[in-house]
């Protein structure tokens, strides 16, 4: 398709193809024909795009070319020593010591120091740094890369795939059962403010199961500009649990976005939980390529201050029999914002599709703002779909019902929004992942209430 042609750049639009130019021949696989030619032609179509902008109906709510001003350097890794106490830190304690095959990734670079690589390979999963990958691909790897933006028109996923640095690259064998979860751990550096482009592929071959966790927090580095990307194909019969949590420093800038493609008789579950990042925009991509699959994708996200968290689905059924659910919750206090925008495609030819999708979030201050957009294209007959979305206050009656019983007014609110952003966790099936994503919700609470 033919992009259109971006005429002005603003100083961050010019910032980032003055940043390839510099760096582009020192990128990994810089010299891999393959890696070169993604990357070239991945930067030729930020080019014509420029940065998202209200007047493009998906980021209506979140204008980035307006909010970024200027660029950060490219972080480079400097292989900056990290201890498990740094790790707690910046993960959360209960989040950090969830037990789980480690992948750490500091400064977009997989340290094998802090990585159980050899546990993994004993289990069946092949773990490749994804900076190191790039060099010299294999044949799985190319034919992941080899279409990385569905859409052709999302300039931040093309800004990715031109400057992405590292990350991690697995593949779960066929058949393989991992009982515990693989914890892909990414973190910042120290220092000046820095731009960080990475990107995580998961291949989950045909009758696996797996749970992947990707953690996001910071080391103490100012003014963080994250674009991260995680591809994921869920072979036959796969089932792949997929658990988000992000807490970076309110000052960061976190653009996150998953590609997903589910063979016939595939399960994806989904969870994301966000507290941090001044600016956050969480946007995925699923698409259904094999008959009989099912995904189910969730999330709360908790933001105060002025904090703006956005959350942008796209479900597409290309094929028949396969089930949909999306249930995200939110809270927002003080001068945050929230936005989701859902939108579910049935193509024609896709019948018996059942797809349905709700928000809902409770607004702490009347200055917190939500703004929702579900939306349905269906060009099927035999379908069932549905949305919803509700935005409102604490309920008074039930404050008054639970300080009645003599419970505090404080408690009597986290209360009441502890029970409200549980639907959500409930959703999560790990009871020691659940329990961990409870106690991070009551530590934002904690902050809120003390």
């Amino acid at each position: 398709m033919d992009l259109p042609v971006q005429q002005f750049r603003t100083k961050a639009e010019q910032a980032y193809l003055d940043m390839f130019e510099v760096a582009g021949k020192a990128l990994p696989g810089a010299r891999d024909p393959f890696v070169a030619g993604l990357r070239s032609k991945s930067i030729e179509a930020y080019g014509r795009l420029g940065l998202p902008h209200r007047r493009i109906e998906a980021w209506k709510y979140t204008d980035l070319r307006a909010r970024l001003s200027d660029v950060n350097p490219l972080l480079k890794a400097e292989g900056v020593a990290v201890n498990q106490a740094e790790i707690a830190r910046a993960l959360g304690s209960e989040i950090a010591g969830i037990p789980a095959y480690r992948i750490v990734v500091v400064e977009g670079d997989l340290r094998a120091d802090l990585s159980d690589i050899a546990g993994l390979k004993a289990e069946g999963v092949e773990v490749v740094s994804l900076g190191q990958a790039l060099e010299k691909p294999s044949s799985w790897l190319k034919t992941v890369l080899a279409e990385p933006n569905p859409r052709e028109d999302d300039a931040v996923l093309a800004l990715n795939t031109a400057l992405m640095t590292g990350g991690a690259a697995l593949r779960i064998g066929a058949g393989v059962s991992l009982k515990k979860p693989i914890h892909v751990i990414q973190l910042d550096g120290r220092g000046e403010p820095a731009s960080i482009l990475t990107r995580n592929v998961v291949v989950a071959e045909a009758g696996s199961s797996a749970t992947l966790i990707e953690s996001f927090g910071s080391l103490g580095i100012r003014g963080l500009q994250r674009n991260a990307a995680t591809e994921l194909r869920i072979g036959e019969k796969a089932a792949l649990r997929h658990i988000k949590l992000q807490r970076e420093g309110e000052d960061a800038l976190h653009l996150s976005t998953w590609l997903v493609d589910l063979a016939a008789d595939a399960r994806y579950d989904a969870f994301q939980f966000s507290t941090g990042a001044g600016l956050a925009r969480n946007q995925v991509y699923l698409r259904f390529l094999g008959e009989g699959s099912a995904a189910e994708i969730s999330g709360a996200f908790l933001m105060r201050g002025a904090q703006h968290c956005d959350t942008t689905l796209l479900v597409e059924h290309r094929v028949p029999r396969c089930v949909s659910r999306e249930l995200f919750k939110g809270v927002l206090d003080d001068e945050a914002r929230g936005v989701f925008q859902g939108k579910i495609v049935v193509s024609p030819g896709a019948q018996k599709t059942d797809g349905k999708q709700m928000t809902g979030a409770l607004l702490l201050s009347e200055a917190a703002e939500f703004d929702s957009k579900p939306e349905l294209e269906i060009f099927a007959d035999d379908v069932v779909c549905g949305h919803g979305s509700t935005s409102g206050q604490i309920d008074e009656e039930l404050l008054f019902y639970l300080e009645a019983r003599g419970i505090p007014e404080t408690e009597a609110r986290a209360l009441l929004i502890q029970a409200f952003v549980g639907e959500a966790l409930e959703r999560v099936e790990d009871e020691a992942l659940r329990d961990a994503l409870a106690h991070a919700s009551a530590a934002w609470l904690g902050v809120k209430v003390e």
